[in-house]
């Protein structure tokens, strides 16, 4: 099997790249070539500009592929470019949308691919619930095969998931600094944290399935945890007590209304989600890795990297101010 994914150097692509080649599938990967340390080798790359459709299209040639993933597509133009560029050059589109789309809170906690799309508080979700629109419509008119798979909150070596951000070291450094840490809410909503290597196993087993074609999956872990007892195995793995302090959603919200959005329309409600779709089809998926071991993982990735383990600047003032601000009793 031949695989374009589009990045492939990303928190979810770089582990599906990793079992993709650990499959004997033969991964390219559609990039800028801005991160070479993270090419994996045995991976072919092409080197072009997504947005740049001409340059995307001398970087493909003559290349058909048994399936194209599409990790960077944030909005309906980019589908509407999407079905130009790969109609004719693969038997299977795969667009990674997300489970923020879903509407929260729903009628049961319980989440199936069929829950409805609708997040009035967050305009990236609305977006990537556009996209899919886009490309059902799209699809149809070219006959073009297609997947669309929703990832949550899903993390790798290198990032520390929490609500306030979790690509960098930022809120470890907080915890191992003894400061503060804000927890949206009273810390209770339940949250799900996926690997991406578990996600990987979910999306490599999809590719080339024509069970799969013209279907919607989300792909996620099978534990739920508090946003306090996420918080508190970050500092379990660090050695320390986390000082969390509880702060409305709301709150946050008018403070940071971009930050209050991924909380009011996602982190803060508690979902569950159904993964027996995924399973009828993928029989190998099951989620291995609970976040006590990925947490782990992760620090000890950094640990390896001590020059990345410095505070988050954005985040540091961000949470500062809310707690000055909550603190003393502000309201608006």
């Amino acid at each position: 099997m031949r695989v374009l994914f589009t990045g492939g150097t990303g928190n979810i692509s770089t582990a599906c790249t990793a079992l993709a080649l650990e499959k004997g599938i033969e991964v390219f990967h559609l990039n800028r070539g801005t991160r070479p340390e993270r090419e994996q080798t045995g991976v072919r790359s092409l080197k072009a500009d997504i947005r740049d459709p001409e340059a995307v299209r001398r970087a493909l040639g003559s290349t058909r592929f048994d399936a194209v993933v599409q990790f960077l597509a944030f909005r309906p133009e980019h589908i509407e470019t999407d079905l130009g560029l790969f109609a004719d050059k693969t038997d299977h589109y795969v667009f990674i949308s997300t489970c923020s789309a879903y509407k929260k809170p729903s009628l049961t906690p319980w989440i199936t691919e069929d829950t409805p799309l609708e997040n009035p508080f967050w305009e990236y979700s609305r977006l990537k619930a556009a996209c899919e629109e886009t490309l059902r419509k799209g699809a149809a008119r070219l006959s073009m095969p297609y997947t669309i798979v929703r990832p949550s909150h899903t993390y790798d070596d290198g990032w520390i998931p929490g609500c306030f951000g979790s690509g960098s070291y930022g809120l470890a450094w907080r915890m191992l600094k003894g400061l503060e840490v804000v927890v949206p809410g009273d810390g209770q909503s339940l949250w799900t944290l996926t690997h991406a290597s578990d996600f990987a196993l979910g999306l490599i087993g999809l590719l080339g399935k024509e069970e799969a074609f013209g279907e919607a999956f989300h792909i996620t872990s099978d534990e739920h945890l508090t946003w306090d007892a996420i918080h508190r195995i970050i500092g379990q793995a660090l050695g320390v007590e986390p000082r969390i302090v509880h702060v409305t959603s709301e709150y946050i919200a008018r403070l940071y209304p971009e930050r209050g959005a991924g909380l009011l329309g996602d982190k803060a409600v508690s979902v569950l989600f159904d993964n027996s779709k995924i399973r009828r089809l993928v029989r190998d998926f099951s989620p291995r890795i609970s976040f006590e071991q990925g947490i782990r993982k992760s620090l000890a990735w950094f640990d390896q990297r001590p020059a990345l383990k410095i505070p988050d600047a954005t985040m540091n003032a961000e949470m500062d101010d809310i707690l000055k601000r909550w603190k003393a009793g502000y309201s608006f």
